[in-house]
């Protein structure tokens, strides 16, 4: 197995959902509301003569919990997070018993921050490999300054005694430019035009850099940072990624 799908891995199947989901508070059917108001919550779990029942804001009365609203425990993280786009919570199931709640509140957590900074992170390993393997000209795809800026963080590395290329120096936004160029970004799928293309690995870099910087709003809907996991898969997962030499980039 190779190392990006050791990673790979990691992000998408060997993280799962328990991180980020919260304990399960059991409350009496005497005070359950008065405990739910009291903490802001919108759903509980209510103790009715022993036998665990789920209540929502808006039910009459608790309810049984049905099999759709329970999560197996060792759901992979990122496939909670889509889970919680289009269902507000789910009880946790572990080892046969509900103990656990995970809500779309939850997925502002650090482990899921690192989950979506993981793809990312593979996605420029990945298109650096790719510029290594096929592009010998790509230095002809990126303006002379951002060329510049890629040489010298090389040389400053280079006297650190660092054991890297000129390839792993460049920034995120120059694999934008070099795979935007030639139609090389055909090769992950046809559909894209250069627009959408730039401006999908635009969204990337812009989430990139507020995970970077912990910023609190990452500046995307939970919809539109599923569509930029989606979009990374995709380049990840394309069948053909062989790139002829491409000599003369285009404007």
């Amino acid at each position: 197995m190779k190392s990006l799908d050791r990673l790979r891995r990691l992000f998408e199947e060997q993280i799962n959902v328990i991180p980020i989901a919260e304990d399960l508070l059991v409350f009496s059917i005497e005070n359950y509301r008065e405990e739910m108001e009291k903490r802001n919550f919108q759903s509980a779990v209510v103790d009715v003569d022993g036998v665990l029942m789920k209540f929502d804001l808006g039910d009459e009365r608790p309810i049984p919990i049905p099999e759709e609203d329970i999560m197996p425990s060792e759901t992979p993280l990122l496939v909670a997070f889509r889970k919680l786009i289009k269902k507000r919570r789910y009880f946790i199931e572990e080892d046969g018993v509900i103990a656990h709640i995970v809500t779309r509140t939850d997925l502002d957590k650090i482990p899921l921050r690192i989950g979506f900074f993981g793809m990312i992170s593979l996605l420029e390993t990945h298109l650096k490999t790719l510029i290594r393997n096929y592009l010998p000209n790509w230095e002809e795809s990126i303006s002379e300054n951002r060329l510049k800026s890629a040489k010298d963080l090389y040389e400053w590395k280079k006297g650190r005694k660092e054991e890297i290329d000129l390839v792993q120096c460049l920034q995120f936004g120059d694999l934008g430019s070099i795979f935007s160029k030639n139609q090389r970004f055909k090769k992950f799928d046809d559909i894209y035009s250069r627009d959408r293309f730039v401006k999908m690995m635009n969204d990337v870099g812009q989430l990139r850099d507020a995970l970077a910087h912990s910023q609190g709003n990452l500046g995307f809907t939970w919809e539109e940072i599923d569509h930029i996991i989606w979009f990374i898969r995709i380049i990840i997962d394309a069948e053909d990624q062989t790139f002829g030499d491409s000599a003369k980039p285009d404007a």
